[in-house]
């Protein structure tokens, strides 16, 4: 469980966070999404105790929180077996279990390459693997498959779901609808440091209406429509999904029967 209570971030006159309360129980993910600059990285790093909160309050009965950053940090000097084998020794992990973890991110012909000779998506695996070592209580992904290639990403949600089994707490920084659909339990939008949402994907969904954009044969003008009305269109040539990182960005331009419309983002 993870309880957080009127969390507050100041740096200077700046509040990057504000007024944070919501409480996780074990098992459950909550999706965090919103425009960069809006809280998401300040907010996991206040969980991670990296920084120390300005007000409020968060009680956890866990004991081990991993972090993993949208960039990979790992030491370059060390072979990825190296790197496995020295953040194992801080908690003697056993070879059994590192062995468990290369295997299904499938990292064994690269286990004497060195980080900057593998791809952004291996190195990312080689990331995950190192903050699951220690069995944690609560994870904290911060975008964890941008930039990822398709095997990468369907490697590291594979491997969420499973965690999810084993009841434990995961903070999952996104900004992919497929991703909040296919692992989330719960969402909060965070927009200028403030919880401008937070409840069940169903109750996301609802609020937040799924779009793509439409167009054609005969008419080069892109329309916006809710993905329930796709069946009510004739002679589509090409669909686009509206993201929730476009649709969060403070609204989307759209045409309706030859007339230019505006949809509010902002959460009202």
């Amino acid at each position: 469980m993870i309880l957080i209570q009127n969390l507050g971030k100041r740096f200077g006159k700046l509040w990057a966070l504000k007024n944070i309360s919501l409480k996780l129980d074990k098992g459950e993910i909550l999706g965090v999404v919103g425009r960069n600059g809006c809280g998401k990285t300040t907010l996991l790093k206040l969980i991670a105790g990296i920084l120390k909160p300005t007000t409020g309050r968060i009680v956890s009965n866990s004991n081990i929180v991993s972090y993993i950053p949208e960039e990979p940090i790992l030491i370059p000097e060390l072979t990825l077996k190296d790197n496995l084998s020295y953040f194992a020794s801080f908690r003697k992990i056993s070879k059994k279990k590192i062995d468990e973890e290369i295997n299904f991110f499938g990292l064994e012909e690269h286990l004497y390459k060195k980080p900057l000779e593998l791809s952004k998506g291996l190195q990312q695996r080689l990331s995950m693997i190192i903050a699951l070592l220690p069995n944690p209580d609560i994870i904290l992904m911060d975008e964890p498959t941008s930039g990822l290639d398709v095997e990468s990403k369907k490697l590291i949600l594979e491997r969420i779901k499973k965690i999810k089994e084993t009841g434990r707490i995961i903070f999952y920084v996104t900004h992919e609808d497929e991703e909040i659909e296919k692992v989330c339990d719960k969402v909060l939008i965070l927009e200028n440091g403030e919880n401008i949402f937070l409840g069940s994907v169903k109750d996301f969904w609802e609020r937040y209406e799924r779009y793509v954009y439409v167009i054609q044969e005969g008419n080069r003008v892109p329309i916006l429509i809710k993905v329930d009305d796709l069946g009510k269109l004739k002679n589509i040539i090409h669909v686009r999904s509206v993201g929730i990182r476009e649709f969060l960005s403070g609204g989307v331009n759209f045409e309706i029967n030859g007339q230019t419309n505006f949809t509010e983002t902002n959460g009202n």
